[in-house]
């Protein structure tokens, strides 16, 4: 929701004037209805259309791009319905339950051509931008070890019970393909695309582990 609402501001608060964005259509699983209590609940313009279905929305001519949202157990074959109809798509993280998956719709979205993205936001944090910049640059020097970590004190069993998607294996839930995408961006990013092929690289080795002495 918050997404969509980002959309609608007006790109000069962001000092930006070379692009704008409309939500012209917006779909549920399970009624349309529901898409449009959604598109209220976000004040969306007047004129965008509410469907009941994912199949109704791919239809639609004046959509361009489409924004997945569904649990991440669904990504995959939501993904591909946009892309099998020819529309660009930015799928929330995590992208796909596994890197099967994630070749597929790649392999679908080269052969049409189209745009296809992971949504993650703190990839484009001026920080996390120019913390790339200086490792490409070689500011930093040769990168050996990224360490990332991005926690919440929550309450897991109090917060989210058992059958909330967050924790429902089921629907990909886990801390995994969801919280930890973060600080998994932030060590593929330097690491895999910002550091030159040409670098020299030491071997990767493996060390044992010491168990740690049991808690008394």
């Amino acid at each position: 929701m918050e997404f969509v609402k980002d959309l609608i501001l007006d790109p000069s608060t962001r000092d930006v004037s070379d692009v704008k964005h409309e939500v012209k259509a917006v779909a549920s699983s399970s009624s349309a209805d529901r898409a449009k209590k959604f598109l209220e609940e976000c004040k969306v313009p007047e004129g965008a259309a509410a469907y009941g279905s994912y199949e109704e929305l791919v239809k639609d001519q004046n959509v361009d791009i489409i924004y997945v949202a569904t649990p991440h157990s669904h990504h995959y074959q939501n993904t591909m319905l946009c892309l099998e109809a020819g529309k660009h798509v930015l799928c929330e993280k995590a992208f796909t339950t596994n890197a099967a998956q994630a070749k597929k719709l790649i392999e679908a979205a080269k052969a049409k051509n189209l745009f296809l993205m992971e949504a993650v936001w703190t990839r484009f944090f001026p920080l996390s931008i120019q913390v790339r910049k200086f490792i490409e640059d070689g500011n930093l020097g040769a990168v050996h070890r990224v360490i990332a970590d991005n926690s919440f004190g929550d309450n897991v069993e109090e917060k989210y019970g058992t059958t909330h998607r967050m924790i429902n294996m089921d629907l990909a839930g886990g801390c995994l393909l969801d919280r930890k995408i973060h600080p998994l961006s932030h060590l593929w990013h330097p690491l895999l695309k910002y550091i030159p092929a040409n670098r020299p690289r030491s071997s990767p080795q493996l060390h044992p582990i010491t168990p740690l002495a049991p808690t008394k």
